[in-house]
This record gives C-alpha cells, sequence and structure tokens, in this order.
C-alpha cells in the first residue's frame, strides 16, 4: 500500500536558482535586455568609434547586466513570495497603459450603510501605482 504525502512544501515547486540569484527564465530575460542595451548604445557609439564597437558592446553589456544586475535582484526578492516580482511587473506596465486592462490597480474603502455622508466620502480612492 503506497502512502500519499500530506504535505508538499512549496519551495519543491519553486524554479531554482541557477546564477547570482537569476532563475533560467530571468537570466534569459535579462542577458536579452542587455543585447538590446548595448546594441542601442553601440549604435550611437559606431559613428565615433568605428563599427567595431557594435559586436563588442553588445556582447560585453550582456555579461555586465549579469553581473550587476543579479546582486540588485537578489535583494529585491529576499523575503518575498515566489511571484511577486512578475506581479509587480504586472502593475508597472497596467500604471504604463501596456499591461493588461482587467487587473484592478485602484483600491477603496468598502461600505453596506447607505448614509449620504459615508458615501460622498467612499468617492475617493488610491491608485496603486508606486513610483519605486
Amino acid at each position: 500500500m503506497v502512502q500519499t504525502i500530506r504535505f508538499l512544501p512549496d519551495r519543491l515547486n519553486a524554479e531554482p536558482v541557477v546564477f547570482r540569484g537569476f532563475t533560467t527564465p530571468e537570466l534569459g530575460w535579462t542577458a536579452l535586455t542587455g543585447l538590446i542595451a548595448g546594441t542601442v548604445i553601440d549604435l550611437l557609439l559606431a559613428p565615433v568609434m568605428g563599427w567595431v564597437m557594435i559586436p563588442t558592446v553588445a556582447l560585453i553589456a550582456p555579461l555586465l547586466l549579469i553581473a550587476f544586475g543579479g546582486k540588485y535582484l537578489a535583494r529585491m526578492k529576499r523575503g518575498k513570495p515566489a511571484h511577486y516580482l512578475y506581479r509587480r511587473l504586472e502593475v508597472k506596465k497596467r500604471c504604463w497603459g501596456l499591461g493588461d486592462p482587467s487587473l484592478i490597480i485602484t483600491s477603496q474603502r468598502w461600505s453596506l450603510r447607505r448614509h449620504h455622508r459615508v458615501m460622498a466620502r467612499m468617492g475617493r480612492y488610491q491608485t496603486n501605482c508606486f513610483t519605486t
């Protein structure tokens, strides 16, 4: 007779950290972002420094972003739930007008009373578009 596990910790299903605090998808996205940023920078430098800057900066930028961004990302993830950064990115995209329009980014008080004074105060709401 096979026994079932009644308690399965969440960390068993979490994606493991691969390099400098990055998981595999995060490492790929960071490298791609560094490649794109490096290409933009070297296209600006190419007329001054020569065409050899294009592959040089495009290959060095992802390495620098991974090396220095890993510490920053690990600091941001420390003590947070597993998908905290992804949800935070979704809220940021929604605030910029690029995200899912069905994502609710406002918070307001709820009341079941029908008093006029309470209903007038309920009109004020706060948008959760943070600036950090």
